[in-house]
């Protein structure tokens, strides 16, 4: 039965292997798909990227919105045809936006997206995003966050406006970022501040 169920889940992203193959994103998706299984299934001894990306596909709707964002826009008939027709048998999750354009490092994941709207200039390596965050402008003309590499941000946090983000970031769950965070620190509260370096 469980060769059965992973048969029919590589056939039914055939698609999405196709677009995954020929695309240019291809180094980051598998940076995303290595992040998500050591984050899900440290222990599985999967070595076939075809049945990694089926498996996240099939369990987790947040992974096949940045795979689609990874995508990026196709110019071509068939790029454009394969796209809407993964998106029928895998669709996106609803409720987790991003702005585009935006430019996000390889290995980020997302844990329950849902509510998130990540709307940033750019997002560093190896990110972290909890449920119910939101980046984006402060007002109009106010420009969008920077983000580090390795930064982590809790449940229901803003960040806003042209702020810049360090490297290894904690975020707390609810803050509110409207100012630059230097790296290395733990920032919480509302307007967030400080409250542990290194």
């Amino acid at each position: 039965v469980r060769r059965i169920d992973q048969s029919f889940m590589i056939i039914k992203a055939f698609p999405h292997m196709i677009l995954f193959k020929r695309t240019a994103a291809r180094p980051a998706i598998e940076r995303d798909m290595l992040r998500w299984l050591q984050m899900y299934r440290p222990d599985w001894p999967v070595n076939s990227p075809t049945e990694v990306l089926a498996w996240l596909l099939q369990k987790y709707p947040e992974f096949r919105n940045l795979f689609y964002i990874r995508l990026g826009r196709y110019t071509s008939l068939l790029g454009r045809l394969l796209v809407w027709l993964s998106k029928q048998l895998y669709p996106p999750l609803e409720g987790l936006l991003f702005a585009e354009p935006i430019n996000i490092g390889p290995g980020l994941f997302i844990y329950r997206g849902f509510g998130s709207l990540l709307g940033a200039e750019s997002m560093g390596e190896n990110c972290w995003v909890s449920p119910g965050c939101t980046f984006g402008y402060k007002a109009a003309g106010s420009g969008l966050p920077v983000i580090g590499n390795n930064v982590s941000i809790g449940a229901g946090a803003k960040v806003l406006g042209g702020v810049k983000v360090g490297d290894n970031v904690v975020i707390g769950a609810n803050a509110v970022v409207v100012k630059d965070v230097p790296p290395d620190c733990t920032v919480a509260g509302v307007p967030a501040r400080i409250i542990k370096r290194n």
